[in-house]
């Protein structure tokens, strides 16, 4: 198992709560602090979504690596564009065959695609630099009610419900940067710290929610996937309302060592809410 050791950007310990703007940047309040860690393969070191909270799976798609996939949403999407949808119809059996699930749906805007620092092509939502969970019990709510609106029908009761994340790399190996996530076992709640993250303007439903990011803790756990082909996807847990305060496997993109050459990275992230009885 390859391990390599990289600069990850943890939240600064000085600092009680941040803010993450899209909106307007220079409003910005989120220093960080470096810390080099070692990361880990997650090639065949028998990881479990259901105690890491995260594997890497096979799936095959015929979309994601279109250029239709890139041109579409290089801007943000409110709708499904048809590219959109055959993307999370591709890939939604592979959540219901992980999840077990009574029944999946997409999230609601939760398609995007990122490029790397290097690329000169850019997206709306740049590749994400920092130590971070995309959602708390305190905000995934605002995500599950406009997923639920979007879809347009309604669903049966359910008791619980969980967040699937997904991340794949849509430019050929090896890359120049990946996504390295950490074994949420390994986190303690004092290391959780928390940042409003402003997506929208004012007004929107998703205007500003809650998000998490991670002090240092020398015990943390990373890993990755090396040199990630068409078929490789990363598939982790966002959310579980059967465990709210439990924060999922915290997440960043990291520049790989020896890679400067490489070819800048391109990755498309799906999401899925999974409703169990």
């Amino acid at each position: 198992m390859t391990t390599v050791t990289a600069t990850l950007n943890y939240f600064d310990p000085a600092l009680e709560r941040g803010r993450f703007d899209l909106v307007e940047p220079e409003r910005n309040l989120m220093p960080f602090e470096a810390h080099e860690v070692d990361i880990r393969d997650m090639r065949g070191a028998g990881l479990s979504i259901e105690r890491e909270g995260f594997v890497l799976a096979s799936h095959s798609s015929e979309v994601a690596r279109l250029p239709e996939m890139l041109d579409t949403n290089l801007v943000a999407q409110d709708g499904l564009p048809p590219v959109n949808r055959a993307y999370y119809e591709e890939l939604q059996p592979l959540i219901e065959k992980i999840s077990g699930a009574r029944e999946v749906i997409p999230q609601a805007t939760g398609l995007t695609v990122r490029f790397s620092n290097r690329s000169q092509r850019q997206s709306w939502a740049g590749a994400a630099g920092f130590i971070h969970v995309d959602v708390t019990d305190q905000s995934i709510g605002r995500f599950l009610d406009f997923s639920l609106a979007a879809l347009g029908r309604e669903i049966a009761p359910f008791s619980r419900f969980v967040l699937y994340q997904t991340w794949r790399t849509v430019s050929d190996p090896p890359q120049d940067n990946l996504l390295t996530l950490c074994d949420r076992s390994s986190v303690r709640p004092s290391d959780v710290a928390y940042y409003d993250a402003v997506l929208t303007g004012k007004g929107s439903m998703m205007e500003s929610v809650e998000a998490a990011s991670c002090r240092y803790n020398p015990g943390h756990r990373w890993y990755y996937a090396s040199d990630m082909g068409a078929e490789d996807v990363i598939v982790f847990l966002g959310h579980d309302s059967a465990q709210p305060h439990l924060i999922q496997p915290f997440h960043t993109g990291f520049d790989v060592p020896g890679s400067e050459g490489a070819i800048p990275r391109a990755s498309l992230e799906a999401r899925f809410f999974a409703f169990y009885d």
